[in-house]
């Protein structure tokens, strides 16, 4: 009979775990049926997550059904596809769900409702949101082999704009997403700062700190009211704070209440599973650019206050490409494992407003946006990843394995973005890719051949 190995994070002496294997993925956005994909790269690489004893994907999009509506905070192109799609990761063997993601309210409250109901009619495990903020932030379990999986997700990217809330009095809760809100500040080099403020103020920008007329409340715009002050001296403008600095940088900080949170789901996670994972997405980098390599600063404290607290791994995504690998405290911190299917070309159609930002005719085609809207392709990063394997014994990192990706860059575009795993070449160059952006983390991937393909080998080295 199955028995709790963990309790307070401390094996029980005398009891043991079978080996758990554990495959993360990154994120996944799927338009179409892959299953009748008779390709035998493809095939392989299902082969390779069937046999795991748990899979975890993130799902970048959601399944709002028949009457959908666009939301008006849509966030760039809207990802909606059809709840039957969800077929389709079952079939490739997906067990576990992260859904806290920036396209999140695409559709609205409701097109994320009929995304969950969808999820739940399918018996899926998923995280990251619910009906309510304490749903959306509660830890999900799924009954691995003689194992307790829990699962916590969260979304920094948007964030703001799909946050689910509790009840509170006279209002029902509200779905969307389990959030970390961010903050971002650009420090000027003080003896230029003055003229900054000067300069704003000319143009009709509110640069006083204390912002409105009612005395205490600093923010000056309506999209500032959940955050923190600006720093002293500093004063905010439509949600980004400015302030004085030796140097000048941007600095991306995480709201503090929104990380107790997470922590305190991880700790309640670690008293109730043997293995707890958490997946966040986050598409901001460095210097607050989106999609880069390189997380921003708030993204490596986080993950190690969550290894702190219990996670025994954490699976980064957001930025469609690959960042890189961390070893804490003796537990795997992937930053960003890129994408594992991004048939983001073949949506069925969108609304109008789309086709207008893009000043197209406003009964264009989803065909139509394509040709005009082709920087996807551009980007070979977002064409290539690795998927994390991992197992556990005893509650204990026993093996890393990285398997490198490609996802058809030079297919038609009716089948691009399908995953395979790599060649030989293909493969060895993503994982030397890996190795070179794990070395700021004092971590490294070591190719091993494996039959006729290459996998990598998670490996601590010393930072330079």
């Amino acid at each position: 009979m199955y028995r709790k190995v963990f309790r307070n994070g401390i094996p029980n002496k005398g009891v043991s775990m079978p080996k758990t294997s554990v495959i993360a993925t990154g994120d996944a956005i799927l338009t179409q049926r892959l299953s009748s994909n008779p390709e035998a790269d493809f095939l392989d690489l299902v082969e390779v997550i069937r046999r795991a004893d748990v899979a975890i994907t993130n799902v970048e999009m959601v399944f709002p059904g028949r009457g959908r509506m666009a939301s008006t905070t849509m966030h760039g192109i809207p990802l909606g596809a059809d709840p039957e799609v969800l077929n389709e990761f079952e079939w490739l063997g997906i067990d576990i769900y992260g859904m806290a993601q920036n396209h999140a309210s695409d559709y609205g409250v409701g097109g994320l409702v009929s995304s969950i109901e969808a999820l739940e009619a399918r018996g899926f495990t998923y995280a990251g949101v619910g009906r309510t903020l304490r749903e959306a932030r509660a830890p999900r379990y799924f009954n691995a082999p003689g194992c307790r999986v829990a699962f916590i997700a969260a979304g920094s990217s948007n964030s703001r704009l799909c946050l689910a809330a509790d009840p509170s009095v006279g209002d029902v809760g509200r779905p969307g997403i389990a959030p970390i809100r961010l903050q971002k500040t650009h420090f000027i080099r003080k003896e230029r700062f003055a003229e900054l403020r000067e300069m704003m103020a000319e143009a009709g920008v509110n640069v006083s700190a204390t912002g409105t007329t009612a005395p205490g409340i600093h923010f000056p715009y309506p999209d500032k009211g959940v955050y923190d002050p600006p720093p002293p001296g500093g004063f905010a403008v439509e949600g980004v704070n400015f302030a004085p600095a030796d140097h000048s940088r941007i600095q991306t900080d995480a709201l503090e209440r929104d990380v107790q949170a997470l922590v305190d789901s991880v700790s309640e996670a670690s008293r109730q599973a043997d293995l707890v994972f958490v997946g966040l997405h986050c598409h901001e980098g460095l210097q607050g650019r989106w999609n880069t390599d390189v997380a921003a600063e708030f993204l490596q404290p986080l993950a190690h206050r969550l290894v702190d607290a219990g996670a025994h791994a954490i699976f980064g995504h957001g930025p469609h490409m690959l960042r890189g690998v961390e070893i804490y405290a003796g537990r795997p911190i992937c930053y960003s494992l890129g994408n594992f299917i991004f048939n983001v070309e073949t949506f069925s159609a969108f609304p109008v407003e789309v086709y207008e930002q893009q000043g197209m005719p406003l009964n264009a085609s989803a065909a139509d946006l394509f040709d005009v809207v082709n920087g996807y392709g551009k980007q070979p990063l977002f064409w290539e990843s690795v998927l994390a394997r991992f197992t556990f014994e005893n509650g204990k990192l026993a093996d890393s394995e990285f398997l490198p990706i490609t996802l058809n860059r030079e297919a038609p575009r009716s089948r691009r973005g399908s995953p395979q795993l790599a060649s030989v070449e293909d493969g060895a160059r993503i994982l030397a890719r890996l190795d070179e952006l794990s070395k700021p983390y004092g971590a490294g991937v070591e190719l091993v051949r494996d039959g006729g393909r290459y996998v990598g080998k998670l490996v601590s080295r010393e930072i330079a």
